[in-house]
């Protein structure tokens, strides 16, 4: 295993330099915003009016709440990219920052009194409820049970608290009352609109009556995947996915008030948070060569005809290839403009619990077509792209879709001239990592080279990660000789046991991330010891000062030149500058 990465090629270097300053903008909450500025390596808290700081830490902020009255606000830091973070609270006046090491979090939501006198969670590592007087500064912890999980969300005059146990409906309660106010298969998020309160369920949206629980509308549309959503007294807006596609929806009581595609002056975009702060709601919007932005809901909902944009130094168009079982797969593809004829391309995908993979600002992206390549994302079944059937369609038993899917991309991809098998890497991380895996020493001559970032590359051994047991479901289970056996030809550490003799396995890099809390690195040593053995070019890089969540820029810019170096020097295209296309 290497602890330094390969080296990087300095025209790649110099354009992902380029792309990163651009920073990643928050969504304000509360008259704040959690936020990377351009220039800036790491993530703050800034004021949402005038951009000045709040805090700046070393560590990594995975989540923020201000105080109703903006005096403070309560943070989950983290000291590494392991995802433990210790409860804070920060003095909005003076930055000062009161941490409680003790109260152990990920990413847990945070529940403010109205008069901003205490604050509350559920605190999922140190499996206690936990208030905090803001006042005098002291913690007190109730355990909760080791079988239950327990949620706080605004609404009612305490707030309300969802509680879930294995093989039982999510309760929702208010806390003031002590009501069970209504049963849910899951709860995502509650939050109050005017008189209502409304949940997500994970399928659709429910306005219930705050006082009885009794439902007064419903808006299910099957079609669509809710992402997000914010509440402005009556008025909703949802970021979603449809077909593929990012749209937002505003809703007032329930109805469809507008619906919308996401585009930016002109072109298509994807929303990817939406918040309501100030008395509007604001959208975070970006694309492949568009960098994040916070715009108001307004204008993307509007009839009015959009502003003609720049010139982008990139056009990202929409394919769909057909898999050997019928099935269509879109994948979107952005090249350099201009581009004719095959390039070196990266295809990537997730494809699985559901997340939909859109075309996201991520530097590399960019960076990768200033270098003449191309970049491809495919929306492989098992993904939250096309509704829930497309998701059941490569979930568990059917897992090996999504890599039959996948391999019918790049094959489309080659035949439409856009690349070549010599040409082409496959890239994905985490359960994406699983899927590029298994469908390159699945189909060995399908391309030059895949990279595996974070992976679970056996899949008969995940009880060996930290969060192992939770992703039976999603790959299907091992109890019987039939899961075992399916999981076993889909597990790529078994594909690279079993490559046949005299097969020459495309280029492997494994990359393991040093502060990973969810991923061991066992399995990547082991796939890249096996191809060793058949003769194939494997290595492993461990990233050091990485996890599996939010990382500092310093973090993703060693990610970054390791991949796209990996896949310049795989399709041998070297060279010294960037492509002036």
């Amino acid at each position: 295993m290497h602890e330094s990465p390969p080296p990087a090629v300095p025209a790649l270097d110099a354009a992902l330099t380029k792309w990163e300053r651009h920073g990643r903008p928050g969504l304000p909450e509360n008259g704040f915003v959690l936020s990377r500025p351009p220039g800036r390596r790491r993530r703050g808290i800034y004021r949402a009016d005038t951009g000045a700081p709040v805090i700046e830490p070393e560590g990594h902020i995975l989540r923020m709440a201000p105080s109703p009255d903006g005096r403070s606000i309560c943070v989950q830091l983290a000291e590494h990219a392991d995802e433990d973070a210790a409860l804070g609270l920060v003095d909005t006046a003076s930055g000062a920052l009161r941490l409680y090491p003790r109260v152990r979090c990920r990413y847990d939501p945070v529940l403010w009194d109205a008069d901003s006198s205490g604050v509350e969670l559920v605190a999922g590592r140190s499996h206690g409820l936990v208030r905090l007087d803001v006042g005098t500064g002291r913690p007190t912890v109730s355990a909760v049970p080791p079988d239950t999980r327990l949620r706080l969300f605004p609404g009612g005059r305490r707030g309300l608290l969802a509680e879930s146990r294995p093989g039982s409906p999510s309760r929702l309660v208010d806390r003031a009352t002590g009501t069970e106010l209504a049963a849910f298969a899951a709860i995502v998020r509650a939050l109050p609109a005017g008189d209502d309160i409304v949940v997500d369920d994970g399928a659709r949206l429910q306005g219930l009556d705050p006082d009885s629980g009794a439902r007064r509308w419903c808006w299910d549309d099957p079609d669509l995947r809710i992402t997000s959503f914010a509440a402005r007294g009556q008025d909703i807006v949802a970021v979603g996915v449809r077909a593929g596609r990012s749209v937002l929806v505003r809703l007032v009581q329930g109805s469809v008030a507008a619906e919308r595609e996401v585009a930016h002056r002109g072109a298509p975009a994807v929303a990817t948070g939406v918040s309501a702060d100030a008395g509007r709601f604001h959208v975070l919007i970006e694309g492949p060569v568009l960098p994040p932005r916070v715009v108001p809901a307004e204008d993307l909902l509007s009839d009015r005809p959009a502003a003609v944009g720049p010139e982008t130094p990139a056009r990202t168009e929409r394919h769909v290839f057909t898999a050997g079982d019928g099935a269509r797969v879109p994948v979107v593809v952005t090249s350099p403009v201009g581009a004719e004829g095959p390039a070196p391309l990266i295809l990537t995908c997730y494809g699985g619990f559901g997340v939909p993979s859109l075309p996201v600002f991520e530097p590399t992206v960019p960076a990768w077509v200033e270098y003449g390549g191309r970049y491809a994302i495919a929306q492989v079944r098992g993904g939250g792209e096309h509704g829930p059937a497309w998701r059941q369609a490569g979930r568990g038993p059917a897992k090996g879709r999504g890599i039959e899917d996948l391999a019918a991309v790049a094959r489309g991809l080659v035949e439409a001239g856009l690349t070549r098998p010599d040409l082409l890497v496959l890239a994905g991380a985490s359960h994406g990592g699983v899927l590029a895996t298994s469908c390159a020493l699945g189909t060995p001559d399908l391309c030059a080279g895949v990279v595996s970032t974070a992976a679970p590359l056996d899949l008969l051994n995940l009880g060996a990660h930290p969060l192992g047991r939770r992703w039976a479901a999603e790959f299907g289970a091992s109890d019987t000789p039939e899961g075992t056996e399916h999981l076993r030809r889909i597990s790529p550490l078994h594909r690279a046991r079993e490559l046949t003799p005299g097969t020459v396995p495309p280029r492997f890099l494994g990359i393991v991330l040093a502060e990973d809390s969810r991923v061991a690195a066992d399995d990547t040593l082991a796939v890249a010891d096996a191809l060793r053995r058949a003769g194939g070019s494997a290595d492993v890089w461990r990233a050091p000062e990485t996890g599996h969540g939010g990382n500092h820029l310093d973090s993703l810019h060693r990610l970054g030149t390791t991949v796209l170096g990996f896949a310049a020097t795989t399709t041998r295209t070297v060279r010294t500058h960037p492509s002036t296309s």
